[in-house]
This record gives C-alpha cells, structure tokens and sequence, in this order.
C-alpha cells in the first residue's frame, strides 16, 4: 500500500525570538490538523525534533489544502518534502515516530531539495514520487504556485487565510461569500484576486494534486 509521507521544518528557527512559544504553537496548530483531518492520517502530525515535525497520510485530495493552512498559519516560514511510497515497518497510531520506509526516505530527499534549490527563496515545498519525470513535473508546478504566493502582500494573502478558515479551498467560490468574511466590498474582493493571481493559484495546486493522485493509481496498478 502506497502512503503520503510529510516531513516540515521552521526555516532558520534559532533565529526566533521566542522559539520555546513557537514551538508550542506548532504542536497546538498540529493538534487541531490532528482532528480536522484524522479520516485521512495514518500516523497524526508528530513534532520530532522541536523544530521538525511529520505525518503520514493516505493519498487525498486535501493535502494541498492541509500544507497551505499549516503554512499561512503560522507565522513563521515552512518548508515541506512530500514523499510518496510503501512503508516498511509497524505503523504507530498515536504519533509519527519510528516508521520508516520509501515513503519517509523519498519525503527527506524532497525536502533536503528545498534546502538546496528553492528558486531564490521562494520556493517551500518539493514532492518525490518514485519517479523522476512525474517529480519534476509536479515540482514544477508547486514551484509556480510558490512564485505566486511569494509576490502576495497582506491584503492578498489574507484572502486565503479566511477561506482556508472556512475550509476553502477552490477557484469557484462565492465572491459575494467571501467579501461578507472580508468585510469588503465585492469590487474590491475582485481587485485583490486579480493582482494576487489567487485562482491560478489554487488552479495550480489542485493540479499539483491531481498528478500526485495519479502517479498513486498507476503505481497500484
């Protein structure tokens, strides 16, 4: 059985002024994905090493989703490696530590690429599938989206950061919906996501998953 496999870090964490707060606060956002998304985690979001934490999934259609409420949640910057493959080992229930197998090698390989090429900063997350060609082209993609989002400032950001808190998560939403939870205008609603380039954005990420998802049903077959 193919697993989604997640490792995250704070980037440049010793750089926090108060990293002991944080670090709490990281492991309260976890407890809360724990819950929201328990349908689809096999081991539960896990701080690791203070300043890493981890989680394995069944493949869904909602991690995108997942990593960018983890990722504008928090306010500090996120990397992610996604690793897709089999797990070798026991799986624990109760909290991602000990498993081992491709899924958590490909998601450490996928991160460490993060740390070696991140496109001038902008780019936060790398997946690795098992295979290079469909890798790169879902890298590719994700390194779109992060270019996207790296041009955002407050306003455009927190267009997202209000879906995100009513769960969602998709270029056709209300606008008049989402301008109530702004209180703004609906022309101004417009005028954000025309400069943000939000629906490309999140046009792009559920592409992102839908090739992942795909890699997934031929692996299987």
């Amino acid at each position: 059985m193919l697993y989604i496999a997640l490792i995250g870090d704070l980037i440049e964490s010793k750089q926090l002024k108060n990293r002991k707060q944080a670090q709490k606060d990281l492991q309260d956002m976890m407890a809360v994905l724990n819950q929201d998304y328990q349908a689809y985690l096999v081991s539960p979001f896990t701080v690791t090493t203070g300043d890493e934490f981890q989680a394995l999934f069944r493949p869904n259609p909602e991690l995108m989703q997942i990593l960018d409420q983890i990722a504008l949640g928090f306010p500090h910057p996120i990397r992610f490696g996604l690793g897709l493959g089999e797990i070798l080992t026991d799986i624990n229930p109760e909290q991602s530590i000990g498993a081992d197998g491709p899924a958590y090698w490909r998601a450490r390989a996928a991160i460490n690429a993060v740390h070696e090429k991140n496109d001038y900063g902008t780019s936060r997350i790398a997946v690795s599938l098992g295979d290079d060609a469909s890798s790169q082209a879902v890298n590719t993609v994700l390194s779109a989206c992060s270019f996207i989002q790296s041009k955002w400032n407050t306003s455009q950001r927190e267009v997202l950061e209000r879906m995100l808190l009513e769960y969602i998560y998709d270029e056709d939403f209300s606008h008049g919906e989402v301008a109530e939870l702004l209180h703004i205008s609906s022309s101004a609603l417009s005028k954000r996501l025309k400069s943000s380039g939000l629906k490309i954005y999140l046009r792009n990420r559920h592409l992102a998953m839908r090739m992942i998802l795909q890699e997934v049903k031929e692996s299987e077959q």
